[in-house]
């Protein structure tokens, strides 16, 4: 869930993986793809980067959305 979250921020931000690796120094490519899991640290600078609290990162995990 934290992997389509990470996505979703950064689609709904029209950035590219690249933008936000250069960005960030998280490389969410490896994360988006399965290969790394994301760290705390990790969680915290892309949570700076879109200017989000670490509670709003995880609340649409807290409360998925209702179909």
């Amino acid at each position: 869930m934290m992997i389509k979250r990470i996505k979703e921020l950064r689609n709904n931000n029209h950035h590219s993986q690249e933008f936000v690796i250069e960005n960030t120094g998280v490389d969410v490519s490896h994360i988006e793809n399965g290969r790394d899991t994301p760290s705390v640290l990790s969680i915290s600078r892309l949570c700076r980067f879109y200017e989000i609290t670490l509670g709003e990162f995880f609340a649409p995990l807290n409360h998925p959305q209702k179909k």
